[in-house]
């Protein structure tokens, strides 16, 4: 077949991949394979698009072969880099993210680096790649609202975020952001009465803020209100702000709470180690290992790493 037609299945492979029009996107992929099956091209899309559609342990299998089988490709190593930072990697995403910058610098490669390094707590090296890229890329200012967010530096944060509202506007995770940090400048008491006064008029929260007024009441010793606030609110929480809970809980010794939340998101972070050890830490604290077990078992097939995790609560259930 004409190197164009090559081209134009490509081309519409990416155009389907931005679309989220996975349908299509596989059905173009068959097409191409037939006609050029062996090219880092063509496999680079198969990995795109497991990754981009969520079927992340068969691009696990997949850019291990990749990365070997093209050790050269700077995509390669870059959809492998991105793989493992939604499997929260950072370490190994890091390392693939480098080698591609290495191969061929690009400020996409930069900014997921930045993004990656921040997860791994070296803000310096991550703040200055984030800032390289932002004229470029508006998203840049977001990832550094997160990074100065963790370093404790709200203004900076505040900042960051608005500088991106006003390139993105509608952006509703930015809008919840912004929320979040102000909510996190405030004092304890002043949230908690902002909070009240709220709910005397009836009005909820804003998105994300939640998680940071169910923290106050544990930090200034109200455990009994925060837990009757997530018992109220626990059928409508966010899988974010679920995950954001349960790790709250879990810091201040609400066990069987951290239980409860943890289990709640176990599907969607199955790959991530330690949220597995914080889950299995508090059911040991709450007695509801023999639950913990029960909920791995039908995810075993999907994800193989359960099975050996399964034996060893088996055997400290005895």
């Amino acid at each position: 077949m004409a190197p164009t037609i090559i081209e134009t299945l490509r081309q519409n492979l990416r155009l389907a991949l931005q679309r989220h029009s996975f349908a299509e996107a596989e059905q173009i992929l068959a097409h191409l394979k037939k006609e050029d099956p062996l090219s880092a091209q063509t496999r680079g899309f198969e990995l795109e698009l497991y990754l981009e559609s969520n079927r992340l342990p068969e691009a696990a299998i997949l850019a291990d072969q990749l990365c070997r089988a093209f050790p050269d490709s700077a995509r390669i190593h870059f959809l492998a880099g991105k793989l493992e930072y939604r499997r929260k990697h950072y370490e190994a995403a890091e390392s693939h993210l480098r080698e591609s910058q290495r191969i061929y610098p690009s400020p996409q490669t930069q900014y997921w680096l930045g993004k990656t390094l921040t997860q791994n707590g070296r803000f310096d090296e991550a703040e200055a790649l984030l800032l390289s890229v932002r004229d470029r890329n508006s998203w840049a200012w977001l990832a550094l609202a997160w990074l100065y967010e963790r370093k404790n530096d709200f203004d900076a944060a505040l900042k960051a975020c608005d500088a991106f509202l006003e390139l993105n506007p509608a952006n509703s995770f930015a809008m919840e952001q912004r929320a979040r940090i102000r909510a996190k400048m405030l004092d304890p008491d002043a949230l908690i009465e902002e909070a009240e006064a709220l709910a005397d008029f009836g009005e909820a929260m804003p998105e994300g803020v939640f998680p940071e007024f169910v923290q106050r009441l544990f930090e200034t010793g109200q455990a009994p209100r925060a837990r009757e606030e997530i018992a109220s609110h626990l059928q409508s929480l966010e899988p974010r702000d679920c995950v954001k809970l349960a790790w709250t809980c879990y810091r201040f010794q609400a066990y069987d709470l951290a239980c409860t939340l943890f289990l709640a998101q176990l599907k969607s972070n199955l790959p991530n180690f330690k949220y597995l050890a914080a889950l299995e830490a508090a059911a040991r604290k709450c007695g509801r290992l023999a639950q913990v077990l029960d909920a791995y078992h039908p995810l075993c097939a999907e994800a193989r790493h359960l099975y050996g995790r399964c034996r060893l609560l088996a055997r400290r259930e005895k």
